[in-house]
């Protein structure tokens, strides 16, 4: 008897080829299509058919239908392939993908999570993240970092009940929360876990819940000499565009990344936020929304050329964000995926690891370093008080120059 290949097909009978079973062939063609728009390559969507062709033929066997594809059926699925002697690589792989077409398809029904009895403290947090949002006007992505440090502050006020005794809190109570949510943490998140315990504290002192203010006795994070901010100098830019390669589409993405950050001071979440709808070329001006806020600006001449370039090679997306992904599904780019590239970028060329905040940093100290202001820099990077760009002013050496009192002199 002839022995079994390690590589043979998994199965003991073979699979048609020609699809069969419940799920063929309006089922498989629908996925064909719906891979397709998503960008996925031929042989992506062959390896996600061929798993979902297998599916079709294990219901026709076990005598189900469409109607009865969920949760159940497909767990019941996954454990007869793991049950072969050799499991096909694309149960892992494809598995995920599959189940996406089938929910967003219709097929598949999205089991909703039983949140069960929403507890006082969770009924509070809910009051607190509407508050932040609608008297503090803070952004979703703020909020949800000030839960993630402050929330368990209440289940320290959670009597044995259920219930939230607001009277256990003193400074000292906060003071131990502080120092055990940050210890492994480094000094500036810290100091956010300290901002979110204080307006949680805001919120109660203003709701009522606390009859006192407790936010005095709050002890601050240690903290290091505040650094100026570092930008890179021409020739590391320069290195950083010579490492794409316009040629293809996703060099000339990045370089259309680098090019935005370094002369219009976007954020990396601002980049990738950015939509086509944002660019106007008629008047010359792209408009930027970051931090709850828009404000536009020009769209200076390598930038427009960079941009340009980018969007004749970029491929159809799910949505019209400027920057999308090169793998499917190609959809928006997330903020880390911006600095992401920087840093990939850096290392290409060969210097220190270089992230997308300091290209911010850098078109503004282009700014002053070419005779601008401080306002002219706070209208680019879309601060809203002068006191934030006024950390700049510690890096304009050529302003700080003309302060200097020569030795001897008594400065007037």
């Amino acid at each position: 008897m002839t022995k079994r290949s390690p590589t043979a097909r998994p199965y003991v009978d073979r699979v048609p080829r020609v699809p069969v079973g419940p799920l063929a062939p309006m089922v498989l063609e629908e996925c064909s299509q719906w891979l397709a728009a998503r960008g996925y390559s031929p042989g992506s969507a062959a390896g996600i058919l061929n798993l979902l062709g297998r599916l079709s033929l294990w219901m026709r066997e076990v005598g189900a239908g469409v109607d009865d594809i969920g949760e159940d059926l497909l767990a019941r699925f996954v454990a007869a392939e793991r049950s072969r002697d050799f499991v096909c690589v694309t149960l892992k792989s494809c598995m995920g993908t599959m189940r996406r077409f089938l929910a967003a398809a219709g097929y598949l029904a999205v089991a909703k999570a039983d949140a069960g009895p929403v507890t006082p403290a969770q009924a509070a947090v809910t009051a607190w993240c509407s508050w932040m949002g609608d008297q503090r006007g803070l952004t979703k992505k703020t909020i949800a970092a000030c839960c993630h440090y402050a929330a368990g502050l209440l289940d320290v006020v959670t009597a044995a009940d259920g219930n939230l005794d607001w009277d256990l809190l003193d400074a000292s109570v906060v003071n131990t929360y502080i120092t055990e949510r940050g210890r492994p943490y480094s000094v500036v998140t810290r100091a956010r876990i300290v901002d979110a315990v204080r307006c949680l504290l805001r919120w109660g002192l203003g709701t009522g819940l606390l009859d006192r203010d407790l936010t005095g006795g709050i002890l601050k994070p240690a903290g290091s000499r505040l650094a100026l901010p570092r930008g890179v100098s021409a020739r590391q830019v320069a290195d950083l565009l010579g490492a794409c390669d316009p040629t293809t589409a996703i060099g000339a993405r990045d370089r259309a990344v680098v090019t935005l950050l370094v002369r219009l001071g976007l954020r990396a979440g601002e980049a990738a936020r950015l939509s086509l709808d944002d660019i106007d070329w008629n008047a010359g001006q792209i408009k930027i929304c970051g931090k709850g806020r828009e404000h536009t600006l020009p769209i200076p001449a390598d930038v427009g050329e960079a941009l340009t370039a980018w969007l004749r090679l970029r491929p159809p997306a799910l949505d019209r964000a400027v920057f999308v992904r090169m793998n499917a599904p190609r959809r928006m780019m997330t903020p880390s995926a911006i600095s992401g590239i920087i840093a990939r970028l850096s290392g290409l060329a060969g210097i220190d690891p270089i992230y997308a905040h300091r290209l911010r940093h850098t078109a503004a100290m282009d700014i002053l370093a070419a005779g601008g202001t401080l306002t002219e820099a706070k209208e680019l990077l879309g601060h809203v008080y002068t006191a934030t760009t006024m950390a700049y002013a510690k890096v304009d050496l050529a302003s700080l120059r003309e302060l200097v009192v020569p030795f001897g002199q008594v400065p007037r």
